[in-house]
C-alpha cells in the first residue's frame, strides 16, 4: 500500500475526510508503534481492541504490547457520518500478522468507531472498536 498523507506525529489528526482519516489510521498502526498509535486517542477515550474497555495507561500500555509484534492492517470505511464535533465510521477490517508467542494471527470483522473533535480542532478516536470480545483472541 502507498500511503500519500504526510502526518504531524506529535500531534496527529484523523480529520473528518474518511479517506485520509483512514490512511492516517493505517500509517500509524502499521507503524508498530503503539505509544505513537495511542496520540490518536483523546485521554478519555475508550478501546475495546482488548475485549476489555481499556482507557488512559492501560489503553496505551495494551498497544505498545499488541503493536510491538508489528501486525499489519488493512481497513476500508464502510460508512461515514459527521455532525458537528462528532464522527461515527464503520470500517471493516483485516489484521494479520503473529501473536506475542510467535503463533500465527488473522483477525477480520467490522467495527464502529466514534470520532470527537477536540479543543485545538484535531480528531482524535473517543470510541474505538466497540466488538462484543475485542479483537484479540483468549
Amino acid at each position: 500500500m502507498t500511503f500519500t498523507v504526510d502526518i504531524d506525529f506529535d500531534k496527529p489528526d484523523l480529520t473528518d475526510d474518511t479517506d485520509t482519516q483512514n490512511e492516517i489510521f493505517l500509517q500509524v498502526f502499521n507503524s508498530g508503534d503503539g505509544e505513537l498509535f495511542d496520540r490518536l486517542y483523546r485521554p478519555d477515550a475508550i478501546s475495546n481492541f482488548s475485549g476489555e474497555p481499556l482507557t488512559g495507561e492501560a489503553r496505551k500500555q495494551f498497544f505498545k504490547d499488541f503493536l510491538a509484534t508489528k501486525p499489519k492492517l488493512q481497513a476500508e470505511v464502510t460508512h461515514s457520518w459527521v455532525a458537528g464535533d462528532v464522527a461515527l465510521i464503520g470500517v471493516r477490517f483485516v489484521i494479520d500478522g503473529t501473536d506475542a508467542d510467535g503463533r500465527p494471527m488473522h483477525l477480520e470483522g467490522t467495527c464502529t468507531d466514534v470520532l470527537r473533535r477536540v479543543e485545538d480542532g484535531r480528531w482524535l478516536m473517543a470510541v474505538d472498536r466497540p466488538v462484543d470480545g475485542g479483537l484479540v483472541a483468549d
